[in-house]
């Protein structure tokens, strides 16, 4: 399924990342229009999982029914 990105979509970062550090990734989520949330909730549009992503967010994210991308699906989002 496609990501079709909302405008001024909010983003939960988690985890560790291959190709951006985290402040670098939430530098391009603003770049591109997005906001940087700390916490998951039901305004969340979506988490950008990288590894060891804590469990009780990921359980959260899915509670909340928030879309849960890997970086991979950022960066083609972005580009």
């Amino acid at each position: 399924m496609p990501i079709v990105p909302k405008p001024c979509a909010s983003f939960v970062v988690s985890g560790v990342f291959q190709h951006f550090t985290r402040d670098a990734l939430k530098k391009a989520i603003t770049i591109n229009a997005g906001k940087v949330v700390g916490s998951i909730s039901a305004k969340t549009s979506y988490i950008i999982a990288g590894e060891n992503m804590g469990p009780s967010k990921l359980e959260k994210a899915k509670k909340l029914n928030v879309k849960i991308i890997s970086e991979e699906d950022f960066i083609n989002l972005t580009s």
